[in-house]
């Protein structure tokens, strides 16, 4: 009886680390240049166009080195951050824009072949609650971030 319950707690100990370990090595698209995918990235790049990214409160575009998301979990179906959506106004246009940062929450879900495929960025603008729906796509050797929820675009 006790080499069965000894078998069982190793068997159990041993199917953890497994689950752990993989759950660790999903990873997410951040659109960068150097580490376009990563695990618990500090930076994510989302709208493709450059006018919208994701980072902490001192995160600046001019260095993207500075704060970071702050990840609260990362598991084998979803991961949660806290930080900063950062949006360029594009006044006069956007590349004379100024980024303004708005306190954000942003969930990822979804994996397939060890990449979050959906994100929900849900952020404070102009007094309200807005969301931001993105779908993970692969194009043109890239992976990007497509909009995705409106009867124009793909479902989330």
């Amino acid at each position: 009886m006790r080499k069965i319950i000894l078998v069982a707690l190793i068997l159990m100990c041993l199917g953890g680390s497994t689950a752990a370990t993989a759950s660790a090595e999903i990873r997410l698209a951040t659109q960068g240049v150097e580490e376009p995918l990563q695990v618990e990235p500090p930076v994510v790049a989302y709208t493709g166009d450059g006018t919208g990214y994701l980072g902490g409160r001192s995160t600046s575009p001019g260095d993207l080195n500075q704060g970071g998301l702050n990840w609260l979990s990362w598991g084998g179906s979803s991961a949660l951050a806290r930080g900063y959506a950062w949006l360029n106004d594009c006044r006069p246009y956007c590349a004379a824009g100024t980024f303004h940062r708005h306190r954000a929450i942003i969930r990822v879900r979804r994996p397939r072949h060890a990449l979050y495929t959906r994100m929900t960025i849900k952020f404070r603008y102009r007094g309200q609650w807005a969301y931001d729906h993105r779908i993970l796509e692969y194009t043109g050797g890239y992976y990007v971030w497509g909009i995705c929820g409106s009867r124009y675009t793909k479902p989330c």
